[in-house]
């Protein structure tokens, strides 16, 4: 990803946050990553909590300043982010690592990432984006939670945070290349064949749990399903939750 500066804290609300904070006072650049020991108060999509041990695991916002891509192409940073996280990931667990549309990464059938992307808009062009990402590393307890995990948990040894960094952060620079130069074909194909639930899954729409299968996302960041015995119909990340 070329040369970036790196804000280590010890603790802070949210990384996303931060980085807020840092761009209205003028001390960070694009590229630039905040990464934090704790968030006292880690957030993901839809105002979810993020909830994360101390000194455990990856947790980090990268800003990243945008030329030329539209709002319609904005969708494209969260399948770069998500093919970069699985990228990593698919270095220490080879095998049945997903991703669970919209901002999840599964491992073994639980969450072991998650994604939470603020994207700043001007006019009618994508001008930056706040990029929050929580990877579990080393945790292995998760109180009150059956459905996460972590490195640790699955291949029985700890790694450090910095060699997890660095892996993801070649990831995102050789993605985010791919995307500079257009190639959206590409990202999409690579995409949609790492998506989770394309066999089977159980989705909640409308406070009722159905059956059926993933047949892929859009360019648009829509996902089109087929539920039951009904046709493939498209929806937005608002109106239907996939379930592990």
């Amino acid at each position: 990803m070329g040369h970036y500066n790196l804000i280590k804290l010890n603790a802070t609300s949210s990384t996303n946050d931060k980085v807020k904070t840092l761009i209205k006072s003028g001390k960070i650049g694009s590229g630039d990553i905040v990464w934090a020991e704790y968030q006292y108060k880690g957030r993901g999509q839809y105002k979810n909590k993020w909830i994360s041990t101390r000194g455990k695991n990856l947790l980090i916002t990268l800003y990243k300043e945008f030329k030329g891509l539209t709002i319609e192409q904005s969708s494209y940073i969260n399948f770069v982010v998500s093919l970069s996280i699985i990228d990593t990931i698919d270095h220490y667990i080879p095998s049945k690592n997903y991703i669970k549309w919209p901002n999840d990464i599964l491992s073994a059938q639980k969450k072991i990432s998650g994604i939470l992307i603020e994207n700043n808009i001007k006019g009618d062009k994508l001008n930056n984006s706040i990029i929050g990402i929580g990877i579990n590393v080393n945790q292995t307890v998760f109180k009150g939670i059956t459905n996460a995990t972590s490195i640790k948990s699955i291949i029985g040894k700890e790694i450090r945070l910095e060699e997890i960094l660095d892996k993801l952060i070649k990831n995102i620079g050789y993605y985010l290349k791919i995307l500079i130069a257009r190639d959206f074909d590409s990202i999409m194909s690579l995409y949609n064949s790492r998506l989770y639930g394309k066999d089977y899954c159980k989705f909640l729409l409308n406070n009722k749990t159905f059956e059926g299968r993933v047949i892929n996302v859009n360019n648009k960041g829509s996902i089109n399903l087929k539920i039951n015995s009904m046709e493939a119909k498209e929806y937005q990340s608002n109106r239907i939750k996939i379930l592990f």
